[in-house]
């Protein structure tokens, strides 16, 4: 159980509410929770509508690193969701598996690998490898570079969000 209850619509809360009802259908789990501070849950849900809905990233390259920074950080809440869009993506069992146990990844195309070097490196050295760097600039240009590194940070922001009040996925 969260260490904190979801909170209901209400005055105070309303237009971050109305604004995540907007864009995703419904409010729950750690923004639900997070709408205690409605200045900050719209902040970061504005974030993550772009990042999610807006952004011109391949959906490859937005839920495998969802899913592999989530995986790093230890954050089961993102982690359900987010393997679940990659199976749906076609990301092969293999490299899913060694995603998700966080073991090297052998498989995969190179694409998927240079977003999971993405994340990992991003976690363990706090930083990117200059070769990471160029390639993920090469395939994605100046404003592709910018954007992936954005979606990894806005999943380590939720990250330490959900982790911290102790969010766990639903069923």
């Amino acid at each position: 159980m969260a260490r904190m209850p979801e909170i209901a619509r209400n005055e105070e809360n309303k237009d971050a509410y109305d604004y995540l009802h907007k864009t995703r259908g419904a409010v729950r789990g750690g923004f639900a929770i997070t709408l205690t501070s409605p200045d900050l849950t719209q902040r970061m849900a504005h974030v993550g509508t772009y990042v999610r809905f807006d952004s011109p990233l391949p959906k490859l390259f937005t839920e495998l690193g969802a899913t592999a920074i989530s995986a790093e950080l230890e954050n089961p809440a993102e982690v359900a969701p987010h393997s679940k869009n990659c199976r749906d993506l076609q990301v092969t069992p293999a490299l899913l598996d060694a995603v998700l146990a966080r073991t090297p990844v052998t498989a995969g195309t190179d694409d998927e690998k240079l977003v999971v070097s993405m994340a990992r490196e991003l976690v363990h050295d706090h930083k990117l490898k200059d070769s990471t760097f160029a390639a993920a600039k090469l395939r994605l240009g100046d404003k592709g570079v910018i954007d992936m590194i954005g979606a990894l940070g806005y999943y380590a922001m939720l990250a330490v969000v959900h982790t911290a009040l102790d969010l766990k996925p639903k069923g």
